[in-house]
């Protein structure tokens, strides 16, 4: 009886003890997706069309063993991409629950192997600022990796020229559009970088298409639920993949880091090759998810989500300040 009981708590424990193992272990730090998406913007120059972008975000190297094998690896599946030009969305260090970082020449040293045609340039995210912006600049640059804050580059190809435009991050930033978009020439195609994809209902026309992190997906997803949380104010629907509001388009990049917990379950750390297009997004293609207006304005200054409605965050509108200095906004988690 005794020994029935201990192979029945046996049979019990092995599945949770596989589950655990996947989600702590395996899917975090040896499965690394790649995800090829083409986007199709009418504002984008057709001469560039098929421009291959790489997009890696979301990092979180943190001070706990296996960190610099999992972003090594990472970093070797972008490269193995051949991407035109690589972006990096934010999050790239942050402090485990032990106090500790990765070491910032350890992080350097793996991001300076980053190779694309076009350079590599990369945005803040808001765990660069609880850890240290100055520091984050630094270890960047000394991987040169081209830092865009609130300005733009122009990038030159054979076949024409297009701008990079970003700002900074708007969790924890004061950010500008008017500073991102300054000098641009009305009409040239314009990808435009944020950390977080919850300022879609500002960002301006110009933009053709634009790449955003900050989600991780939800790192956690139930099957036939979805993602536990999302960081967002968009809610869970809107955690991963191509988002559309009016005629702005953004990709939302899951990322391959970790925050707040150690985990991944159904969510695999995801590096994207997008190829952008002129044109308008095919039936045969993936459609983008709508964010449709009466779902989520509450009145002309604020965006509400369930998720957020206690703390009152809010955004300000596209029409009244698409190109204004927003100061820096609340946190939103």
């Amino acid at each position: 009886m005794h020994k029935m009981r201990i192979r029945h708590m046996l049979i019990l424990l092995c599945p949770i003890a596989a589950l655990w193992l996947w989600a702590f272990v395996v899917e975090p730090y040896f499965v690394i997706a790649d995800e090829e998406v083409k986007i199709y913007s009418p504002t984008w120059d057709e001469r560039l069309d098929g421009l291959k972008v790489g997009i890696w975000g979301d990092i979180h190297g943190r001070g706990i063993p296996f960190e610099t094998f999992r972003i090594e690896r990472q970093a070797q599946k972008l490269n193995s991409l051949n991407p035109d030009i690589i972006f990096l969305t934010g999050d790239y260090i942050t402090r485990s629950y032990f106090g500790k970082s990765m070491d910032e020449d350890a992080l350097t040293a793996i991001l300076s192997k980053l190779k694309a045609p076009y350079g590599v340039y990369a945005i803040m995210g808001n765990h660069d600022s609880y850890y240290s912006k100055h520091k984050v600049r630094r270890l960047l640059r000394a991987a040169n990796i081209d830092v865009i804050e609130n300005s733009n580059r122009k990038i030159t190809t054979p076949k024409g020229d297009f701008y990079v435009a970003a700002i900074a991050d708007p969790v924890t930033s004061s950010y500008s559009y008017r500073a991102a978009f300054k000098k641009i020439p009305k009409g040239a195609p314009v990808i435009f970088l944020t950390h977080s994809h919850d300022v879609i209902r500002e960002i301006p026309d110009a933009a053709s298409v634009s790449f955003a992190g900050h989600t991780h997906g939800g790192q956690i997803r139930i099957p036939f639920i979805g993602p536990l949380v999302t960081h967002s104010i968009y809610g869970r629907h809107f955690s991963d993949g191509l988002v559309q509001y009016e005629n702005r388009l953004i990709y939302v990049n899951i990322g391959t880091g970790m925050s707040r917990y150690p985990v991944r379950f159904l969510c695999p750390p995801t590096i994207t090759l997008a190829k952008i297009y002129k044109g308008m997004q095919s039936k045969s293609e993936p459609q983008p998810k709508i964010i449709k207006k009466p779902a989520l304005i509450k009145d002309d200054n604020k965006i509400i989500s369930p998720q957020y409605e206690k703390q009152s965050s809010s955004i300000p509108t596209a029409a009244g300040n698409r190109f204004d200095s927003l100061g820096p906004p609340k946190k939103l988690f």
